[in-house]
């Protein structure tokens, strides 16, 4: 690093704060916006038309918009480099996935090769200095005639997404502006500096996005998904916020807590690169820290994620204003102030790119040659999954692995492994031997061994535990290998003319939850067989299992011919067989036996306000609202006094709520009629004994759960389980709530030996084995642990659905534990 460079570009930054550098045709934000970024909070729609004016005017920069936001917020990405690299900038990707190809990277001249660097802000929406930095980061880019500046971009292309959660960027800007005292209210309990539940941190359904880059469960990661893989940047910056008011914090972090996956070399590059923010960061006086508080384990992280495809990623996290000036244990923060660090720890990583820029494409280079040679080395060649029948999961997995560039095929023969069976029909073979080796890894391995025990995130996160897929390890798979697979394709049957009697289908599909609450919303009358029965259809004995839908054709306001026509129209759009009965005779018993039980459609509340847990609630409104097309009620908890909850017959509480003893009562009596269930999950425990619909103790003790996996026994006959083929199902359980064992109403529980991946402690895995994971009884199902965690644990999801949809078939007795 040269020292005059530095403080070349340090002048240019700190001179964009306080006047335009030169009259350009690209606007200067200040010119284009009407204030200086600082002076207010810049909301999303304000920063994508400001990108957009800079990419028109600018021959530096490329805009492109991909994918929206679930508020309709389009997703705009920067690509910024000199005129002439812009004009060569589809060569230059191509050399780039070049880097990743052990046969085409040595041919490269990395000397001259640009290197592609990243700067992602404000995946968290309240951490806006992130955001509104990048305004004037990217009018320097576009702008500047600084020599450094020019001639680095010479050799660096640089990727610009300025905003990465527009839904909670615009709440949060939308708040604080709205909220902001101009005489300049210091005090950190105003309500500038105070904003409500949920936050602007998260996105639309409440979920934090930077723990979304693994399981891509939301668009805003998906569409960055796709321009990152496209890109294969080598240096990957990610810009927050923390509460510290101790100083700045920039990688490497805990040194003991770093994925095992994540070569050695990763870290003596970061902590090479946190050379230059120290050094611009110390000219303008600012302390920092670097070697605690963070870690670097779990890989679905902005900072984490690009270790395991051969970059480096930094974290950064500044002190927060939260608003535009407060002073918070003496410490003076300034809004302006904290956009200026952003920018400072742009151009500096900007800067340490440009001088590393041959190291770093060398380490790319290489981790993935090294990612081939890992591949072959050990026995293990790869995994063999199932679904178990529900062709709805593997197209789950197919698109997660699709995102992350992992290739799957079909299994040709029928093979047994460990005394497992995988047949070729719904089997899948996932080859260690390909280019993302790393990211196969980190989705699918168990881990149980751990360097340190403290945790930033969770502690285990495999995805095919969390769908619920059989797998295995594979020593030879070479007779087995079948075609690549890019989506998978359902067969389906339907009745070939209108049945007299009744119409069948099975809840083994996920999507079949779709389809049974359509059908029920389409007043069509629907019945629950709750045990496993065999009957004739078309001639044929087809067997069916607990859960089985039967649709009876007398009864229903549609005629046969409507009832038929519309049945099957459902069927086709959710890719579920549908079966006409031709006889009403069964094997075990008959379509008009008891076994049968009616079920009437469910009408949703979930409960916010004080104490709720809007993580947990945001996870399940998704799960309604964007996989099953199920309308859920989002009622505030200071209003239920002034609500007829007559209206709803499935209440859902996660958190800590203290409701007054009225609010208690009426949710009680609500609780006694047989049609309703109040569902409560983690800490709302409190909640059911406070209502008397419980008596749930915990263990004592202050033991945690760091987020692990851990397997669980099922009473099948539980209307919870209806339509699990498997034996076995993964709870995700995180933090201090262990049930005390042999609870009354036990429907789901571990395994004496329950600890699948992640780390637990001695005291804490004592704690839950043989515990209950899941209680139901009259008035209430209660789940110790969200089942539905960050959108991809869909094995326990699916039981919320069931609770949800078959809350009248539960038993009526007490819940409580000893």
């Amino acid at each position: 690093m040269k020292t005059s460079r530095i403080a070349s570009i340090i002048t240019l930054v700190l001179l964009t704060f306080c006047a335009p550098l030169s009259a350009q045709i690209v606007p200067t934000p200040k010119d284009f916006l009407g204030f200086e970024p600082g002076d207010h909070h810049v909301s999303h729609d304000q920063v994508l038309y400001y990108m957009r004016a800079v990419a028109t005017s600018s021959p530096r920069v490329i805009a492109i918009e991909r994918g929206t936001s679930y508020e309709g917020r389009p997703l705009i990405f920067l690509i910024i480099s000199s005129e002439e690299n812009i004009k060569n900038i589809d060569k230059i990707k191509e050399n780039q996935q070049k880097l990743t190809d052990p046969s085409q990277s040595g041919k490269l001249d990395l000397k001259s090769m640009p290197a592609v660097v990243w700067l992602g802000y404000s995946v968290h929406g309240n951490e806006a200095s992130g955001v509104n930095a990048s305004l004037d980061v990217v009018y320097n880019l576009a702008t500047a005639k600084d020599n450094h500046l020019e001639k680095m971009l010479n050799d660096l292309v640089i990727i610009v997404q300025p905003a990465q959660n527009p839904d909670g960027i615009q709440r949060f800007a939308g708040w604080v502006n709205s909220a902001r005292s101009y005489a300049m209210v210091t005090d950190p309990m105003s309500r500038e500096f105070r904003e409500p539940a949920p936050s602007g941190r998260s996105n639309h359904y409440w979920f934090d996005l930077n723990r979304d880059w693994l399981p891509v469960q939301h668009p805003e990661s998906y569409y960055r998904m796709e321009i990152f893989h496209e890109w294969h940047p080598v240096l990957v910056n990610d810009y927050h916020e923390q509460g510290s008011t101790n100083g700045s914090y920039f990688s490497p972090g805990i040194k003991n807590s770093t994925n095992t996956l994540v070569p050695e070399l990763n870290r003596t590059l970061t902590e090479e690169i946190s050379l230059y923010h120290a050094q611009f960061l110390e000219n303008e006086g600012v302390l920092f820290f670097t070697k605690e508080g963070y870690d670097n384990f779990y890989t679905g992280k902005g900072a984490s994620y690009p270790d395991m495809m051969g970059a480096i990623g930094v974290l950064y996290e500044q002190p927060s204003s939260r608003g535009h000036f407060q002073i918070r244990n003496g410490v003076e923060l300034k809004f302006k102030d904290i956009i200026m660090y952003q920018a400072l720890c742009s151009y500096s990583a900007i800067t340490a790119a440009y001088d590393k820029r041959e190291r770093l494409n060398r380490y790319k280079a290489d981790f993935y040659r090294e990612n081939w040679e890992l591949a072959e080395r050990g026995t293990a060649k790869g995994y063999v999954v199932s679904t178990l029948g529900d062709a709805g999961l593997m197209r789950e997995l197919v698109r997660i692995l699709n995102t992350h560039n992992i290739d799957l095929y079909t299994v040709r023969d029928n093979i047994t492994i460990e005394g497992t069976n995988f047949y070729a029909g719904n089997s899948y073979y996932i080859p260690y031997n390909q280019k993302e080796y790393r990211l196969l890894r980190t989705l699918f391995d168990k881990i149980t061994e751990y360097k340190d025990s403290t945790f930033y995130d969770v502690s285990a996160w495999t995805l095919p535990l969390a769908l619920n897929l059989q797998y295995k390890e594979i020593i030879n798979p070479e007779r087995i290998k079948g075609d690549k697979v890019k989506q998978i394709d359902s067969q389906i049957s339907l009745p070939p003319v209108a049945s007299s009697l009744a119409y069948l289908f099975e809840l083994t599909e996920s999507s079949s939850y779709s389809l049974l609450y359509n059908i029920m919303r389409e007043g069509i009358n629907v019945r629950i067989s709750d045990l496993p029965f065999s009957i004739e259809i078309s001639g044929k004995e087809m067997k069916f299992t607990a859960g089985t839908v039967m649709i009876p054709v007398r009864g229903q306001k549609a005629d046969k011919d409507a009832l038929y026509n519309k049945l099957k129209e459902l069927s086709s759009r959710y890719m579920i067989s549908l079966y006409g009965a031709t006889t009403s005779f069964g094997k075990e018993f008959d379509l008009g036996s008891a076994h049968f039980r009616r079920i009437t459609s469910p009408k949703v509340a979930l409960i916010v306000g004080r104490g709720a847990s809007y993580g947990t609630l945001g996870e399940i409104w998704h799960l309604l609202d964007q996989k099953y097309s199920i309308p859920a009620s989002i009622l505030d908890a200071a209003l239920l006094n002034d609500i007829d909850l007559r209206e709803y017959n499935t209440i859902i509480l996660a958190g800590n709520y203290r409701f007054p003893k009225e609010i208690n009562d009426r949710l009680k009596e609500w609780s006694m009629l047989p049609t309703n269930r109040i569902i409560a999950i983690e800490q709302s425990y409190l909640t059911l004994n406070e209502i008397g619909v419980s008596d749930i103790k915990e263990s004592m003790g202050r033991d945690n759960a760091p987020g692990v996996i851990l397997k669980s026994r099922v009473n099948k006959s539980s209307p919870l389980f209806y339509g699990v083929n498997s034996q076995d199902i993964y709870f995700f359980k995180r933090g201090r709530i262990f049930v005390s064992p042999g609870a009354e109403g036990t429907v789901a529980s571990y395994t004496k030996n329950p600890l699948m991946s992640g780390y637990l402690s001695a005291k804490a895995l004592e704690k839950v084995q043989e515990a209950p994971a899941v209680l139901a009884g009259r008035g209430a199902i209660y789940f110790t642990d969200s089942p539905n965690f960050r959108a991809y644990w869909y094995g326990t999801s699916r039981l919320l659905l069931n609770a949800i949809i078959f809350r009248e078939l539960f038993p009526g007795g007490r819940i409580s534990s000893k």
